[in-house]
């Protein structure tokens, strides 16, 4: 009886060892979350730390520019389309000038006047081949301001998703350090608590801020 009494405290004295090393562990924890930088650092669950931190260098890459273009200037679409558009009737006024110059050849009999009239039609053909060259140079950067703004739009889409995930973290972290309950970390929680409704607040800001200039893409898409 007296030897399973002694196991029993023995164990007893275990788990509370266990407890108190525990509780000083999170207490440090905290410590630590609350001395260090504004981030994924100030977070003192172990498992929402890494999902934070395995997720943040993801969100800087598509966020900051290194993964695509994240945002697209206003007006450079409906500029080249105005180009495209004033190139085309430059084209067909110089058509209709050379097949008028063709039809005043056709219905001359004068040599002289039908030569100055090809020596016309050259210089007009040449400058319809010039306008074609000019169109196809405008189609192609049209061509490509296309493939930009779209990947552009992918792009901040993207950053969307990952500072979503990341907003939600610390959304997460906040509701967990608002139900601490020990005297000695509430009041370490409750300085986590600001900067977790703070760094949420900032990236729904920074959100916010992604989606204007996704629609600002969407409305330069060609």
């Amino acid at each position: 009886m007296m030897i399973r009494n002694m196991r029993v405290m023995a164990a007893v004295t275990v788990v509370l060892l266990w407890a108190s090393g525990a509780r000083a562990d999170k207490l440090q924890g905290f410590k630590d979350a609350v001395a260090a930088k504004p981030g994924c650092e100030s977070i003192p669950y172990k498992d929402l730390f890494r999902v934070c931190d395995g997720k943040n260098d993801v969100m800087h890459e598509w966020c900051d520019g290194m993964r695509g273009p994240i945002k697209c200037d206003a007006g450079t679409t409906s500029t080249l389309k105005g180009n495209l558009e004033r190139e085309r009737q430059n084209y067909e006024k110089l058509k209709n000038k050379k097949r008028d110059l063709e039809d005043k050849k056709y219905q001359s009999s004068d040599d002289n006047e039908k030569s100055r009239l090809q020596s016309e039609i050259e210089a007009v053909s040449k400058e319809i081949d010039a306008s074609e060259r000019a169109m196809n140079a405008i189609k192609s950067d049209s061509d490509k301001r296309s493939d930009f703004v779209k990947t552009a739009i992918s792009t901040i889409e993207t950053c969307i998703d990952h500072r979503r995930a990341i907003m939600n973290i610390f959304a997460e972290a906040l509701d967990k350090v608002r139900g601490e309950n020990d005297d000695d970390i509430k009041p370490l929680a409750r300085i986590l608590r600001d900067r977790y409704e703070e760094a949420k607040s900032g990236h729904e800001q920074a959100i916010t801020g992604k989606e204007n200039a996704r629609a600002k893409c969407k409305s330069e898409a060609p």
